[in-house]
C-alpha cells in the first residue's frame, strides 16, 4: 500500500485500470530487461556501423529521441505510449553504448556492470526500508546533478576531465544516481499501481542504471 503522504500525488489517475503490486513490479523487472536486452544487442551488432556515422547527425537524432521519449512516458497515461516513449529512449541509449563500450577491456566493462548491480541492490533495498528520506531528496538531487554536470562540461572544456585528478567527480555523479535509484524505487513504491506506472518506473530507473554504469566505466577505464 501506498505510504499516505504520497496518496496525492501528480501520478495518481482517476478511472485508472489497477494491476496488483506484484504484477506491478514484474512488469518494471521485465521492462528494465528488455531495455538492456536491446542496449546489449545494439552493443554487439551496431558496434562498427555506429562509428561510421556523423557525430553531429549522431547527437540531434540522440537529443530528439532521448527527450521526445522521456516526455511521452512521463506526460502519457497510455501504457502503449509510453512503452513507445520508453523504447525511442533505449534505442538511442544503446547506440551510444555502442560506441563507448568497445573502447574499454573486457574486465572494465565487467566490473562496472558488476559493481552497478551491487549498488542498485544496495539502493533499492535502502529505499524499500526507508522511503521517506529517498523521496524527500529530489530537490537536493536535482541541485547537485545540475552542478556535477555543469562541472563536467566545463573540465571537459578545459581537457582537464579524462585526467586521473577528476576520478572524484565521476564517484560523485555516481553517487548522485544511487541516490535517484533509491529515489525512483520510492516513487514506485508509492505510486498508484497501475501498467502506466510500472512503464514509467522502469524508464527513470534504467535511466539511473545506465548512468552510473557509464559513470563507472569511466572511472574502471582510467585505471585499466
Amino acid at each position: 500500500m501506498a505510504l499516505s503522504i504520497f496518496n496525492k500525488n501528480r501520478y495518481e489517475v482517476e478511472n485508472a485500470k489497477f494491476i496488483s503490486d506484484r504484477a506491478f513490479y514484474l512488469v518494471v523487472a521485465a521492462a528494465l530487461l528488455f531495455g538492456f536486452a536491446v542496449n546489449a544487442l545494439e552493443v554487439v551488432f551496431l558496434a562498427d556501423i555506429v562509428v561510421t556515422w556523423n557525430p553531429i547527425v549522431f547527437l540531434v537524432v540522440y537529443l530528439i529521441l532521448a527527450i521526445g521519449g522521456v516526455c511521452i512516458n512521463a506526460f502519457s497515461r497510455n501504457p502503449a505510449l509510453s512503452f513507445i516513449g520508453y523504447c525511442m529512449v533505449v534505442l538511442p541509449i544503446g547506440a551510444l553504448l555502442a560506441m563507448v563500450v568497445p573502447a574499454y577491456s573486457i574486465g572494465v566493462v565487467r566490473s562496472a556492470f558488476i559493481v552497478t548491480t551491487i549498488l542498485a541492490v544496495i539502493f533499492g533495498l535502502l529505499a524499500v526500508m526507508y522511503p521517506k528520506i529517498f523521496y524527500s531528496m529530489w530537490k537536493v538531487l536535482a541541485v547537485s546533478l545540475l552542478i556535477a554536470l555543469i562541472w563536467s562540461l566545463v573540465a571537459m572544456f578545459t581537457g582537464n576531465y579524462f585526467s586521473s585528478g577528476y576520478v572524484w567527480l565521476d564517484w560523485v555523479v555516481v553517487l548522485v544516481f544511487c541516490c535517484y535509484v533509491g529515489f525512483d524505487v520510492a516513487r514506485a513504491y508509492a505510486r498508484p499501481k497501475t501498467l502506466d506506472n510500472a512503464v514509467d518506473s522502469a524508464c527513470g530507473l534504467y535511466l539511473d542504471l545506465i548512468n552510473i554504469f557509464i559513470r563507472l566505466l569511466a572511472i574502471f577505464g582510467r585505471r585499466d
